[in-house]
């Protein structure tokens, strides 16, 4: 009776979430964004608790990944984190309905939850660099000289020195070994001399996860690379490659290339957090942050690029941010997609000779502030932007002879939010969940407590719209003490 009573609930459950597979998730997922979500098996929506609710959030993700899964567009979809805990039914296999069952017979007593997985640490074949040589502890995972070359998907740990050398990635069959490369970086410092540091030959996925609490470290040689090297980056990719940071997220990659391009993907690249500093320091050859042949996707973590040529450039197709805090100051184009530059969370404060530049630029969340030393984003690119977005275009510096442009120092704001500018400007973009929606605002030049004018020298006040434009816009402005006086005046 036990038994068969069992079996018609666990047939209720299951119908019950194949329902609300179909439902918009509300009422009961947890902000998956919030600090310090706990790693608890079976919790899929990191609420630090197991119930119902998980079981449902693990069927709209599989059966509406666009929507639920992984930096999907509802407010409530999975994250990484609660993907993580989301595997629970003892296999170790990946995230399933068999998961969902599993918690299912959890909450009815019929049942445990388990991850499957011994310790990362423990079960991870180990690469320890010493500086001319490499040894390698575990499975998959070959040496030749100074290249070690990683065969099959799984868990790699790194440490050490390596003074010219390489981790190679090449996956004989990626069809019958699709599952992910995943390189953690344990605190190394890899100089790739006549080869890219991290090559990615052949694999499905590969993920570089920056391991807490590690400062790791990519450099190249004092020549540029030959032969068949001769246009890869720093770090290369043929094919999906994803940076990530651990649970706290304060471990550190620093890239610093002195003649190829930093990172360059022949697919897709996704940012998910970590702090990745990127430095190019080759003006003659104006050399890449980041570049990927179809998307490039920042949805988390801390990302500072400094590069002599594009900052962010996505050739074939788009680039978005979700979430995340990027500042990118670039020699030529800070942000440069080839479709659309989408902006829907998190902060995007980039410079260079063109801010942002593409065939469509769609901001409807976040922070999104981009600088200009050659020319104005035409207006005409906004069209599918929903958050209030402003374009400022500014008169030249009067102290400023050279060129007339203003010092980044002059950073202009519109709300309480502290920002630095990246590069010198005469042309600001400027759209701000903080002002969204206002009628009007004052901008303010943080460096002079100035209130910034517009048109005939006079106005500080700016009346927006969706999308507004605003000439002769002086950053020098009024100071704090003549604005207050003539404020004053007219209240009078």
């Amino acid at each position: 009776m036990k038994k068969a009573y069992i079996k018609k609930l666990l047939a209720g459950f299951s119908a019950i979430c194949m329902v609300a597979s179909a439902m918009p998730l509300t009422g009961f997922a947890a902000d998956a964004e919030k600090e310090g979500a706990s790693a608890v098996v079976g919790d899929s929506n990191c609420d630090s608790q197991v119930d119902m609710s998980d079981a449902v959030l693990i069927m709209q993700a599989l059966s509406n990944p666009n929507k639920y899964g992984i930096g999907g567009s509802d407010k409530n979809a999975i994250t990484e984190a609660g993907w993580a805990n989301a595997d629970c039914d003892g296999a170790a296999n990946g995230v399933s309905n068999m998961d969902a069952l599993a918690i299912q017979k959890y909450l009815l007593g019929a049942g445990e939850l388990s991850s499957g997985k011994s310790d990362p640490v423990t079960e991870a074949t180990k690469i320890h660099l010493k500086n001319t040589s490499i040894e390698v502890e575990g499975d998959n995972a070959t040496v030749d000289g100074t290249t070690v070359t990683i065969t099959h998907s799984g868990e790699y740990y790194v440490d050490g020195t390596l003074d010219d050398g390489q981790i190679n990635v090449n996956i004989a069959d990626e069809t019958a070994d699709p599952d992910t490369v995943k390189i953690f970086l344990n605190g190394v410092n890899i100089t790739g001399k006549s080869a890219p540091a991290i090559f990615v030959t052949n694999a499905e996925n590969t993920s570089v996860n920056i391991v807490d609490g590690t400062e790791n470290t990519i450099t190249d040689g004092e020549t540029a690379y030959e032969g068949d090297n001769a246009k890869s980056a720093l770090i290369e990719a043929k094919d999906d490659i994803t940076f990530k940071g651990g649970e706290k997220g304060d471990g550190i990659l620093n890239i610093t290339s002195n003649n190829q391009d930093a990172v360059s993907c022949n697919n897709d690249i996704k940012i998910n957090g970590g702090k990745i500093n990127i430095t190019t320091v080759n003006e003659e050859n104006n050399i890449d942050g980041i570049k990927a042949k179809k998307s490039v996707t920042v949805k988390s973590g801390t990302i500072n690029i400094d590069a002599e040529g594009d900052g962010i450039k996505s050739s074939k197709e788009g680039i978005s941010f979700t979430g995340g805090k990027t500042k990118i100051k670039a020699g030529n184009d800070a942000v440069q997609a080839e479709t659309a530059i989408e902006v829907s969370g998190g902060t995007v404060i980039a410079g260079g000779d063109r801010g942002f530049t593409a065939a469509a630029i769609n901001i409807t969340g976040g922070l999104a502030i981009a600088t200009a030393t050659d020319n104005q984003v035409d207006k005409a690119l906004l069209e599918g932007t929903t958050q209030t977005a402003v374009l400022l275009n500014c008169i030249d510096d009067p102290s400023n002879e050279k060129d007339g442009t203003w010092k980044k120092d002059n950073a202009l704001v519109a709300s309480d939010t502290e920002v630095k500018y990246q590069k010198k400007y005469k042309y600001v973009l400027y759209s701000d969940s903080a002002i969204n929606g206002a009628k009007s605002c004052g901008f303010k030049n943080l460096a002079t407590g100035a209130a910034v004018t517009h048109t005939d020298g006079k106005q500080t006040q700016f009346q927006l719209s969706l999308i507004s434009v605003f000439d002769n816009v002086d950053p020098a402005g009024i100071a704090p003490s003549e604005n207050a006086e003539s404020a004053s005046k007219t209240a009078e």
